[in-house]
């Protein structure tokens, strides 16, 4: 529990938000979870972690810590059972499994858990500069910029009848772009993309369909908020520990006293998966013991039978 102790006090001290979700699984296969957030008030009300939210299964409190950050803990108000996904547009999203499967000799317990990738490498340019966070604004900030405007206009594209004209909104797009970028005008680009996409526009706002902007809208502001929810995270660390009962058999974790945990931070999700699982065993020792039994004494129990006939 040592090492444990000392992640989580590394984790509050250099992030900005920390996230913890503690599994404990019971003998019938059944499981408890708490979550535990902390950090700064908009760290833990903004939507890139969410904690569950049904308070008819769920109960949160807020309070307050010595360094006067927020710490957010949610706990399941009855034990929980087998699968359970948590899946949205605006959070980051996974899954945690857990299975018992009883054998006459023991039970066996199981757990598994996906995080699911951000899917950075696929959504913005210029992959590196994006997760290296030391680099200068422009060079993460503008590809990522790009990509939700121009993939806005893609989805927008089918309620235009003209290919032509859209060709010509793309490449006053691009033009624009390669202003900021040639001058490095990180400010004409540090703000939402529906306000980008107007300020580039503007030269040639007369030749635009009529709801143009109001149309476009609402796409914008769902990748827009895509990508609020990814920068969101690269400051965020968390901590998954689990507890199984009996025997540890096999694990993709760190075991630290029969605990299993896994440190993630945003380059672990930002373009791959991150899995992780832990099985163990329960014996079955008077099962086992009786079986024994059995076994040995059958033979002698049929010996005397033989020699009874015998005799």
């Amino acid at each position: 529990m040592k090492k444990i102790f000392l992640i989580i006090l590394s984790l509050m001290l250099s992030s900005c938000t920390w996230n913890m979700i503690q599994i404990s699984v019971f003998p019938d296969g059944n499981y408890s979870i708490v979550y535990e957030s902390s950090g700064n008030t908009l760290d833990i009300e903004n939507n890139d972690f969410l904690h569950p939210e049904d308070t008819a299964k769920w109960l949160t409190t807020l309070d307050k810590n010595s360094n006067n950050d927020i710490v957010k803990k949610t706990i399941n108000v009855k034990p929980v059972k087998g699968k359970i996904a948590f899946i949205d547009e605006e959070s980051l999203n996974y899954i945690i499994n857990v299975e018992k499967k009883e054998y006459f000799f023991w039970d066996e317990y199981s757990f598994s858990s996906i995080v699911y990738d951000l899917e950075i490498d696929k959504k913005y340019p210029s992959i590196v500069n994006f997760l290296d966070i030391e680099g200068d604004e422009i060079s993460w900030i503008l590809p990522a910029k790009k990509y939700i405007i121009k993939t806005s206009l893609l989805e927008y594209q089918d309620s235009l009848t003209n290919d032509i004209f859209f060709e010509k909104i793309n490449n006053q797009i691009t033009t624009y772009f390669d202003y900021v970028e040639k001058d490095s005008l990180i400010d004409k680009i540090d703000i939402n993309s529906s306000l980008i996409i107007k300020d580039a526009l503007n030269p040639m706002v007369n030749k635009l369909p009529k709801n143009f902007f109001l149309e476009i809208q609402p796409i914008i502001d769902f990748h827009e908020n895509e990508f609020e929810k990814n920068t969101a995270l690269m400051n965020d660390y968390f901590l998954f520990n689990i507890e199984l009962p009996g025997k540890m058999q096999r694990h993709n974790g760190e075991n630290e006293e029969g605990i299993l945990f896994w440190e993630i931070d945003f380059n672990e999700i930002a373009t791959d998966n991150f899995e992780m699982y832990g099985k163990s065993i329960i014996m079955k020792k008077w099962r086992i013991l009786i079986s024994i039994f059995l076994v040995l004494a059958l033979p002698l129990y049929r010996l005397r039978a033989i020699k009874k006939i015998i005799s």
